[in-house]
């Protein structure tokens, strides 16, 4: 009986088995022992049977090597571990979002401020905006009042799903959230202008990329030169009066700026510069052109007062200022307006023709022969025409209107090359490596066959050159005489662009400085009599 009893390694209880009485038969002790050695076995069946249930298999295929099969099984095992962890955020989700926690969501949530309505609700500018965010330009005192109004925003909004413009997937435009955007609708105005915005020369990328990258260094430069410009570009494109978007932008970026002069948001001196020529060139286009000429001398004299560093904010004001149109004059302007220094800087570019037109000067210089010829890559960019557009009939929507930037840059162009050459007079290998440069820079930017001149200005005023033929006060001095330039009549201006062509391919005008010194002239004393 011993024996039978020890036939389980399970222990056994105490009070299952007893030790036998006194008075009991054999008989009944060997039934009873018997019956307890059946019920462990069962208990042991059941437990087997729970344990076998608990667990999962998996059918692989039996001609599959041992590798292929452990893989298969590690495959589904992943996936059963996967849906447990989903079932788990579900049933903790909530709790998750009242407390305004997302562990999965590694980034901050970032969240705009909007204008609110009448009755105090937040207005919903587009159908995309989900939800209240945080100011892009929020200053210190308004902190408190940003959480506050944050967290009765997530506890009124548990059931609020993170749009595809939120959360990181393949499909985002920005991954990683390196653009100060809010919304979608911000999004599709930054791919407005880095994909739609183009001019009849074509869509000029490299010049929108800089100044797209640029802008990215702070929230409001990138709102009041991207997003607001952008805005208004595409209200008139439609034909349609956006007020409450463009009204958030323009808004938004004039509260900026105001904060950034009185100290209560940080920004460098680049950035808010190139915030202000960014609302001067919205403003030149679309608006006001006093706001215009205001913006564009407040940035102006940021950077004029600031330490001498030339930088892409700068190149950003110089071109800025470059395509921005004057009002229609009622009467031509007169000689009183600064017109002598366009004869000034027509009869030095006649000397300078004079004294390269030398043998023995082109001897030593042989570039500057060649360099404007018509066989040469600048004489396709900078001759008179025509220029058939090579933008596609369907892209042709997105075209810039109403404004001659094509001509406009390229009488910057020849007046910034023309003054380049004045400075390297004395100096045959500076202006050696200058021709050698501007060639290559033309070849390797491909403008030779693609002509537009909105990008080669804008090349000339990054100055990648050699050290010693920089000059920072050229795009000033350019400036300067462009805004006189736009002051003529149309047929004067194509006089001058046409007489200073034709110096710098060392060949005589066919009509000279004095024929157009006499024009001009004759023009403003008409003007004088009449008034």
């Amino acid at each position: 009986m011993a024996t039978d009893r020890c036939l389980s390694a399970d222990p056994i209880q105490a009070e299952t088995v007893s030790a036998p009485r006194a008075g009991f038969s054999e008989s009944y002790l060997r039934r009873s022992a018997s019956e307890d050695l059946q019920n462990l076995r069962l208990k042991r069946h059941k437990r087997n049977d729970e344990t076998s249930r608990s667990q999962s298999f998996y059918f692989v295929d039996s001609n599959s090597s041992s590798r292929e099969k452990r893989a298969h099984v590690m495959r589904h095992h992943v996936q059963e571990k996967r849906k447990q962890q989903r079932h788990s955020h579900s049933r903790h989700g909530s709790e998750r979002k009242v407390n305004g926690m997302f562990p999965y969501l590694p980034w901050e949530q970032r969240q705009a401020e909007l204008p609110e309505t009448a009755d105090g609700q937040p207005l919903d500018l587009v159908p995309s905006r989900r939800r209240v965010s945080t100011p892009l330009l929020s200053s210190p005192d308004a902190k408190s009042t940003t959480s506050t109004a944050r967290s009765k925003s997530d506890a009124s909004d548990s059931a609020y799903v993170p749009s595809p413009a939120t959360i990181l997937d393949a499909s985002r435009k920005d991954p990683f959230e390196s653009l100060p955007i809010t919304s979608p609708a911000d999004m599709e105005l930054a791919d407005y202008w880095t994909n739609k915005l183009t001019y009849w020369s074509g869509q000029n990328k490299y010049l929108k990329e800089c100044a797209f990258k640029t802008a990215m260094n702070h929230p409001l430069t990138f709102q009041a030169a991207i997003l607001s410009y952008c805005a208004r570009w595409k209200a008139e494109l439609y034909g349609h009066s956006n007020s409450r978007e463009i009204e958030y932008h323009l808004s938004n970026a004039a509260k900026g700026v105001e904060d950034a002069v009185s100290g209560r948001i940080k920004i460098d001196g680049d950035s808010l510069a190139m915030a202000l020529a960014g609302q001067a060139l919205h403003e030149d286009r679309f608006g006001s052109k006093e706001k215009a000429r205001g913006h564009e001398e407040h940035a102006i004299q940021i950077l004029r007062t600031r330490p001498r560093t030339s930088g892409l904010a700068e190149v950003f004001l110089h071109y800025t200022r470059y395509v921005m149109m004057p009002r229609p004059r009622q009467t031509p302007a007169r000689w009183e307006d600064g017109q002598e220094w366009l004869v000034t800087f027509l009869r030095a570019a006649e000397g300078l023709m004079r004294s390269h037109n030398d043998e023995k000067y082109l001897a030593s210089v042989p570039q500057r022969r060649t360099a404007f010829k018509m066989e040469s890559p600048l004489f396709s960019l900078l001759s008179s025409g025509p220029r058939p557009s090579r933008v596609p009939e369907d892209c042709r929507v997105y075209v810039v209107r109403n404004v001659p930037t094509q001509e406009i840059t390229r009488t910057a162009a020849l007046i910034y090359i023309t003054a380049a050459l004045w400075d390297y007079q004395d100096s045959p290998s500076k202006t050696a490596r200058f021709l050698v440069y501007l060639n290559n820079l033309v070849k390797r930017h491909e403008l030779d066959r693609y002509p537009a001149c909105e990008s080669f200005i804008w090349h000339l005023l990054e100055e990648n050159c050699d050290i010693d033929l920089k000059d920072p006060e050229r795009g000033w001095s350019t400036g300067e005489l462009l805004k006189i330039h736009k002051g003529l009549r149309p047929d004067l201006r194509f006089q001058y662009n046409e007489t200073l062509f034709s110096f710098l391919m060392l060949a005589e005008p066919l009509r000279g400085v004095d024929s157009f010194e006499a024009e001009i002239f004759s023009t403003s004393r008409v003007t004088e009599v009449d008034v």
